[in-house]
């Protein structure tokens, strides 16, 4: 199916439900994305609880944290009712996305793991939250050992050289050798030359707090 036309009126229009729950399914299958009807299903289900599907809000609400930091997530689950948030798999859901918005990913992927089958199910999802750790590591650090973002994305040795292989081409990564582990050194950007400065020379630093579990960062 295509896109549904939830502009003005149209968006309340009570006859569109069906079709809104079967664009989230396209949605989720073809990775793509369309926060406006989203948001107007959510609120099809606000105004009529009783016809609400539990699993249709779950898939809304992955489709809103795959587009972390965008605050889509939030704004949808202000349509949720708290019983509801409270749900599973909706709960879980919330636990994960705080997760990384904390940048406790360790955290993160351990929650994962007790909704594998909700979130798997959703074309992308894991590539998005992948890119999403990276952006939050590349804005914080400069270099990071190889077993940390190992440890971050959850990737096995393989796939993670196939990772940073592909980063070393495109983005201007490198890697070396530094006290007995492997070194990846990013690309300079304004975030993290503010966090190296204020850091100081030398040793392993875990910088900032929030990521002081996980990111070992070599300064």
């Amino acid at each position: 199916m295509g896109k549904v036309d939830v502009s003005g009126a149209n968006g309340y229009n009570p006859k569109l439900q069906q079709s809104l729950e079967e664009y989230v399914a396209e949605q989720a299958k073809s990775g793509t994305y369309d926060l406006d009807a989203n948001l107007a299903l959510l609120r099809h289900y606000d105004f009529a609880p009783e016809g609400a599907k539990l699993d249709v809000i779950a898939t809304v609400l992955i489709k809103a944290l795959m587009r972390l930091p965008e605050p889509d997530f939030a704004q949808l689950l202000q349509l949720v009712p708290e019983q509801v948030q409270d749900e599973q798999p909706v709960a879980a859901l919330v636990a994960l996305t705080q997760h990384l918005e904390g940048a406790r990913f360790r955290d993160f992927w351990l929650a994962q793991d007790a909704c594998r089958d909700v979130v798997a199910g959703v074309t992308g999802f894991y590539e998005a939250v992948r890119a999403y750790i990276l952006a939050t590591i590349s804005h914080t650090c400069r270099r990071v050992s190889k077993g940390t973002l190992a440890e971050c994305l959850r990737l096995e040795d393989a796939s993670l050289d196939a990772l940073i292989e592909e980063k070393v081409a495109k983005e201007g990564w490198s890697v070396a050798a530094a006290d007995m582990m492997t070194v990846v050194t990013l690309p300079e950007n304004e975030q993290n030359v503010i966090h190296a400065q204020g850091t100081g020379q030398g040793g392993f630093r875990f910088e900032p707090m929030q990521l002081a579990q996980i990111l070992q960062v070599v300064q």
